[in-house]
């Protein structure tokens, strides 16, 4: 039921959006990602979760190494990913950690195919703020907030860089991230083009 649930909102993501809006958004993503990282967003890159895989063809269109794998190949839970240790120096792990139950295999198995200081990159809704809308869709498994996300990633053995309000490309963003905790999260999906949700990126160490 799940995977036909996926592959019919896919087949609707495809009608609402075109091809070319798919691609300028994930440009929007890359820009932020470089904003975060400078040069340690390099090739090679894994997008777990690739969907129609747009993010690794928008990264190969801007000359970096890049490939995408989804659960129609691959179970998150319970399957070890297919490639050598130390492989990628980037996961995009973007709107997928909260459909997985039971996050210990693939946040082991991330770690593992990540180089030395190679880092993840995860974006989740924000329990804290959109909790009323994080069941409307059947897919979700478990919620998450700031200081949960934080807390699981340290679990892992990962070093938290950056846990901001996932702002992409918004002209608020640098000075969104500046302000207290208790008002960013508030303030973020408030403003206009804002957003309810967590960017992560956390440095494998």
């Amino acid at each position: 039921m799940l995977e036909a649930y996926r592959k019919t909102r896919e087949k609707e993501l495809e009608t609402d959006i075109s091809h070319s809006q798919w691609y300028r958004w994930n440009e929007r993503y890359i820009k932020t990602y470089k904003q975060i990282l400078g040069g340690r967003f390099s090739s090679k890159i894994l997008d777990l979760g690739c969907g129609a895989d747009y993010f690794s063809k928008t990264c190969r269109l801007q000359e970096y190494e890049a490939e995408g794998v989804d659960i129609d190949t691959i179970d998150f839970e319970r399957d070890d990913l297919p490639y050598p240790d130390a492989t990628f120096q980037v996961v995009h792990f973007n709107a997928v950690l909260e459909h997985i139950a039971n996050p210990d295999t693939i946040l082991k198995e991330i770690k593992r195919i990540l180089k030395p200081g190679g880092v993840v990159i995860i974006n989740v809704p924000n329990w804290q703020i959109d909790y009323k809308n994080f069941y409307n869709d059947p897919t979700h498994k478990k919620p998450y907030t700031p200081k949960s996300l934080r807390w699981l990633c340290q679990m892992y053995g990962f070093k938290v860089i950056f846990l901001e309000p996932a702002l992409i490309c918004h002209p608020l963003a640098n000075f969104n991230w500046r302000l207290p905790n208790f008002l960013k999260w508030r303030m973020s999906s408030l403003v206009k083009g804002g957003s309810k949700s967590i960017l992560a990126v956390a440095e494998k160490i």
